[in-house]
């Protein structure tokens, strides 16, 4: 009885898993150029992700920023967590989106890798929106298990409560 018991919970807990799962968009894949000049591909890298879409001119943008990063130093490890900072500067005629970016991280002594989505195609695949700054969390699965736009204490409570529950 015990043993068709757990059988029956088993196969409950397999199946509801599965359900849920089903119910998150999985993460739309890239190809975007870093600021040092290399391609990275979505599908190379591990882990869970942090995604965050920002630009040079945002100030909450620029102010979520390094809670991003804090949340990374605290979870990278515990929770194979990794920050991905996609910033969506459009370049102008001197073609200085990279620039931008960088001064303005400088500026408020960031100091983290990011990569360049110039044209808005792979935030357009995020969130048709195209509000700045938006925010993903994509599971080890490549699912999308959190997103929100906009910065405030409230999304960023919501957002470590999922990062803990990886």
């Amino acid at each position: 009885m015990k043993k068709t018991i757990f059988i029956f919970f088993f196969v409950i807990l397999f199946f509801y898993s599965n359900q849920l799962e089903s119910s998150f968009k999985k993460a739309p894949s890239f190809v975007l150029l870093n600021n040092h000049n290399k391609y990275v591909y979505k599908s190379k890298l591990d882990g869970n992700l942090l995604i965050s879409f920002w630009a040079s001119y945002c100030l909450p943008c620029l102010q979520e920023i390094p809670k991003l990063i804090a949340l990374e130093k605290k979870y990278g490890k515990s929770k194979k967590l990794k920050l991905v900072l996609i910033n969506v500067d459009v370049n102008d005629q001197e073609g200085r989106a990279l620039d931008k970016a960088k001064k303005s991280l400088k500026d408020k002594d960031i100091q983290h890798d990011f990569l360049l989505d110039i044209y808005h195609k792979t935030l357009e695949r995020y969130t048709s929106s195209k509000k700045v700054p938006a925010t993903f969390l994509v599971n080890q699965k490549g699912y999308i298990i959190f997103n929100e736009t906009g910065v405030t204490q409230k999304n960023l409570s919501r957002l470590e409560k999922k990062i803990k529950r990886l």
